[in-house]
């Protein structure tokens, strides 16, 4: 039971992930003291109880999870903390150790339940099952539950990692990469919807979210992880345009033979 082995410059991460709060913009940690509730696109519930998660928890994760995907779960995957600093981009000193050590736990402490509502099915658990540490060799070990198996069977995608890595610390631009990543054919959404689904504060005004949403939006076009964006002036849509990438294609042809001979059948793999 192992995660598909993707290249190595790509990180393979579930589509629930990415398509909602779960992984926020925010720089300030709320607390779920009860299962609560967090903001994800129709077809998806995702409720949360303990310190909430935002773009820094998911970049150890996907790293974390990326490391996994070489042997079946369950088991232990090994590393040594400065190789996993260097990786995320950080300087390797006493503080971005205890941060490590900190998103680690979060990731293991902080409890996930995803619905998927067209089937009921639904995944509960921490994010990580069990780490060790070893305070000598600075080193970790750290293992994922069968059961995230589950998470990806409800869909997942690949993220450039590199592309990831050069936006750096503007977290929406970062929230965005990953979301339109998951879509082979962007809906388009509000931008009240967008400052939703990211979990930017609430009190943040729409007008200046706007602002940011615009310049986030503009990096991805830099770097080519879309094609272009346009917020239109009337009803405040954004529609993005990007191109799919070779298993969203496959996805989109299969979709497109499939409205043409509803008798038509094929596993699809996102």
């Amino acid at each position: 039971m192992s995660l598909e082995l993707w290249p190595d410059a790509v990180r393979g991460v579930p589509n629930a992930a990415l398509r909602g709060a779960l992984f926020s913009i925010s720089q300030i940690r709320a607390t779920a003291k009860k299962r609560t509730l967090v903001a994800a696109v129709d077809g998806i519930e995702v409720r949360v109880q303990g310190e909430r998660f935002n773009q820094s928890d998911l970049d150890v994760w996907e790293m974390l999870l990326h490391f996994a995907r070489e042997r079946p779960l369950g088991n232990r995957v090994e590393f040594a903390s400065n190789a996993l600093l260097k990786a995320l981009g950080r300087s390797t000193g006493g503080t971005q150790h205890e941060q490590l050590r900190e998103e680690i736990t979060r990731l293991r402490s902080g409890t996930v339940e995803i619905t998927w509502t067209t089937n009921g099915k639904a995944f509960g658990g921490g994010l990580v099952s069990e780490y060790f540490y070893d305070d000598v060799t600075q080193s970790y070990v750290v293992i994922f539950s069968e059961k995230m198996l589950s998470l990806y069977e409800g869909g997942y995608s690949h993220i450039d990692w590199e592309q990831r890595k050069l936006l750096g610390n503007n977290n929406l631009a970062k929230w965005l990469h990953g979301f339109y990543s998951s879509h082979a054919d962007p809906f388009a959404y509000k931008v009240e919807t967008i400052r939703k689904l990211c979990g930017s504060k609430h009190d943040q005004r729409l007008g200046d979210f706007r602002k940011l949403l615009r310049v986030a939006l503009e990096k991805l076009v830099g770097l080519g992880a879309i094609l272009s964006w346009n917020i239109d002036s009337k009803s405040d849509l954004v529609t993005v345009v990007k191109t799919p990438s070779a298993s969203q294609q496959r996805h989109l042809q299969r979709k497109r033979l499939k409205s043409e001979d509803p008798a038509f059948d094929s596993p699809d793999d996102n």
